[in-house]
């Protein structure tokens, strides 16, 4: 039997949306590989490309500068959207990311995502280094001051703000981002509450299911799904706010690809992002998978 949403909130007419998530690690730390890993999935019908945003990873493994790479992706694709998936706001000026931000999607012609999150210290990407702030909770507190003070920036109007962690006063920041509102997508991993209420003030929630561990996790069920929607929409969240889920889709078990993603849209899942993790499966196979195209 498909699967039916509860019918307490209307449903949003947005189409289900494909992308590619992966690190710019490894082989795709090399600027043209992966420009042209872009290109080849605008040609094979992906709908945008996602990058995670981190320091450091595995010793010994090539990381590139996700800012960068999609500034390279923007200026040679012409359709797909783009994005990091997900910047940790509090290693961030948030002054400084409201620039590049708003140059990036000057660039792109309005094709630019915001993901953003607390981050973790799995790979010491905060203990590392000094000045960084090492404890979830105040990283909690600046990722909420840096958000309400991007949406001003990007209001194009002077911004007056004090808040828990940081303060501003600055006069207006120009050129304005041509996407009003620009999209910001939060993390949030499920059950945990605080993050669901913080990305409903905004344009995107990116649910993480799984435990975090090494591999990567496969479809979600639609009850997960119909899940952070309730729980969204409950916390004054919009109508057709996207959910963005990731994993690997296949091989699909037996079952019908087509309509395991239908029953999704159906619970409210806007974009589903298949996945790639750190070096691996090798580039080849990675480049094999997006020339094939999205699992529609």
């Amino acid at each position: 039997m498909a699967y039916e949403e509860p019918p307490r909130h209307n449903r949003t007419s947005k189409p289900l949306s494909y992308g590619v998530f992966l690190p710019a690690f490894a082989e795709f730390a090399e600027p043209k590989r992966l420009v042209a890993l872009a290109q080849s999935a605008e040609q094979a019908g992906w709908d945008g490309l996602y990058l995670w945003d981190h320091m450091l990873t595995i010793p010994g493994m090539a990381v590139a500068d996700s800012f960068v790479m999609a500034a390279a992706i923007a200026q040679a694709t012409e359709r797909i959207r783009l994005g990091m998936m997900v910047t940790p706001l509090p290693r961030r000026r948030p002054w400084v990311f409201a620039r590049q931000a708003a140059t990036l999607d000057q660039l792109s012609e309005g094709r630019l995502d915001i993901g953003v999150g607390l981050g973790h210290d799995g790979w010491r990407e905060f203990s590392s280094f000094s000045g960084e702030v090492v404890d979830p909770v105040e990283r909690a507190s600046f990722l909420d001051d840096s958000l309400e003070i991007l949406r001003r920036f990007w209001s194009g109007k002077p911004v007056e703000f004090e808040g828990e962690r940081i303060w501003v006063n600055s006069p207006p920041f120009l050129p304005t981002p041509v996407q009003d509102p620009l999209p910001v997508w939060v993390a949030a991993r499920w059950p945990h509450q605080r993050p669901l209420t913080r990305a409903a003030r905004n344009q995107g929630c990116f649910p993480l299911f799984d435990p975090g561990g090494r591999d990567l996790p496969g479809l979600p069920e639609p009850e997960q799904v119909a899940a952070v929607r309730t729980k969204l929409l409950d916390r004054g969240g919009p109508t057709d706010i996207d959910i963005i889920c990731r994993g690997v889709s296949g091989p699909a078990d037996g079952h019908d690809l087509s309509s395991q993603f239908a029953a999704l849209e159906q619970a409210g899942m806007t974009w589903w992002l298949e996945s790639f993790g750190r070096g691996e499966p090798p580039a080849e196979q990675v480049e094999a998978v997006v020339a094939a195209g999205p699992p529609r």
